[in-house]
């Protein structure tokens, strides 16, 4: 029998998966639900709230059936941060769809806030824009009656993905956060690690809509299936859990490709601030203490595929690496699906392509995509360098960094040695993390720290400078055509 086998559930953009993971590190099962989100509008993005937690509940019980003779001995949950669901907290029903991170429709509702966006970022790290949960929220209470109901009546309750499981899994026992997805609500004041009470009435939010926060490894209440009482020790954003499953300390530097990117760089203890970057929480330990993160989001990343496919550019990601070494005279492409995130915070631009010629082939398109992811990130990461920070070795995870000429071409541009982990799905491995350490369970042996594949720049700087100012003329030529 296994001992301490610890359920860790990763509720993200394009899907949902939970590992079993014992006391070594090593993964017992692995089990995926597909559920992307939809998209009924231009700038629409949700989820049918009951669909999300349904795959929660699959593949948790699933996972729970396999380890019947195992000694389970936590549940662990991430999700992603923005997310928002709203919901009746009497009978738990969801009120309205679950708006994604990507739904734009609250740009309204964010304009019209009247904080100033350098105050927005000096209380919150982040900026005031509709892709967080406040706006969205508002944009419920505005137009969706059930909504408006129940918070006549005080029976709303808003959280993010995590939340609502947690909520349903303890049967409305427990209503909880931690600063990591409290953070991305816009409501939440890093300083005080509590909610501000002038956000709230900017944006027209009552505290009593909001869940208690916690600390990252807490109690987050009991779990019963079946004749089982699990408990649920973590909570937390998908970003942070990958940070933890990278093993990323103060002062180191990871980027994961996912369905958007994010670069992200550790400060420990300083609650360091730069213009244009956002600063983040990482995961609280049970003493709710926690280092900060300098984060730059890369609006579309994996999804650039997806989008691409629905144009009829089907390309199979095992392929790319193949198709990048065909590339005779790759594209240029700006990933601006959904905007530009850090440092520009443009959501006025949109996808270009350009550099098209007669001979031009189904390769050159898919290198030039995976260039223009690269060169977003590599965007980020010289911007924080400009502000003094030492970036240093960066490690890299998520689905696509099993695309070995992505990540060659990310250090050739970067000039920095980047360092894959064993482990891709960083976030559920994190989370797994997490919770070990919340049960006082030695990981020094997780191999998820241990070893990592090197990846060194093969080009000279000077090359490399080459590349990136034709890259930033080609994005600066972008913006100002759609201006």
């Amino acid at each position: 029998m296994n001992k301490n086998v610890i359920l860790a559930i990763d509720q993200g953009s394009s899907g949902t998966r939970a590992f079993a993971v014992d006391a070594s590190g090593a993964v017992l099962y692995k089990r995926t639900e597909v559920l992307c989100a939809e998209h009924p509008r231009e700038g629409y993005a949700q989820y049918d709230a009951a669909k999300l937690l349904e795959s929660q509940l699959v593949v948790l019980n699933e996972l729970l059936d396999k380890l019947e003779e195992e000694e389970v001995s936590a549940i662990a949950v991430s999700s992603q941060r923005s997310t928002v669901v709203l919901w009746n907290r009497r009978t738990g029903e969801p009120l309205a769809p679950a708006l994604s991170w990507q739904d734009g429709r609250a740009s309204k509702e964010a304009d019209a806030v009247s904080f100033p966006q350098q105050d927005i970022h000096k209380l919150t790290g982040l900026y005031k824009t509709p892709f967080y949960s406040a706006a969205k929220i508002a944009w419920c209470l505005k137009n969706i009656p059930a909504v408006q109901k129940a918070a006549q009546k005080g029976e709303l309750a808003v959280g993010p993905v995590a939340t609502y499981l947690i909520w349903r899994l303890t049967n409305g026992e427990v209503f909880a956060i931690d600063p990591t997805l409290a953070q991305r609500t816009l409501l939440f004041n890093i300083h005080t690690g509590d909610w501000d009470e002038d956000l709230l009435n900017a944006f027209g939010v009552k505290r009593a809509f909001l869940p208690q926060i916690r600390p990252s490894q807490a109690d987050y209440g009991m779990y019963e299936y079946k004749e089982r009482r699990v408990p649920i020790v973590v909570c937390v954003g998908d970003q942070q859990a990958s940070l933890a499953g990278m093993g990323l300390k103060e002062g180191s530097s990871s980027i994961n490709y996912g369905t958007g990117a994010f670069f992200l760089h550790n400060t420990g203890r300083e609650l360091k601030q730069i213009p244009g970057i956002l600063t983040s929480v990482a995961a609280s330990g049970t003493d709710g203490k926690c280092d900060f993160i300098l984060e730059g989001p890369v609006n579309a990343s994996g999804v650039i595929f997806t989008w691409l496919k629905e144009l009829g550019f089907d390309v199979d990601l095992e392929e790319l690496d193949l198709l990048y070494s065909q590339a005779q005279n790759p594209v240029w492409f700006l990933p601006a699906l959904g905007g530009l995130g850090a440092p520009y915070w443009d959501f006025t631009v949109s996808p270009v392509f350009s550099g098209f010629t007669p001979q031009t082939k189904k390769a050159d398109v898919a290198a030039g995509v995976l260039r223009g992811i690269a060169f977003l990130l590599a965007d980020i990461a010289y911007y924080i360098k400009n502000y003094g920070v030492s970036i240093g070795d960066i490690k890299v995870s998520g689905g696509l960094a099993n695309i070995q000429s992505l990540l060659k071409f990310q250090a050739d541009i970067l000039q920095t040695r980047l360092l894959k982990c064993p482990e891709t799905e960083s976030t559920a491995m994190g989370t797994a993390w997490l919770a070990a350490q919340a049960l006082n369970i030695d990981t020094s042996s997780w191999s998820l720290f241990t070893t990592c594949e090197e990846i060194k720049p093969a080009v000279s700087p000077e090359e490399a400078e080459l590349l990136n100012r034709r890259w930033r003329t080609f994005l600066d030529w972008c913006r100002t055509q759609q201006k």
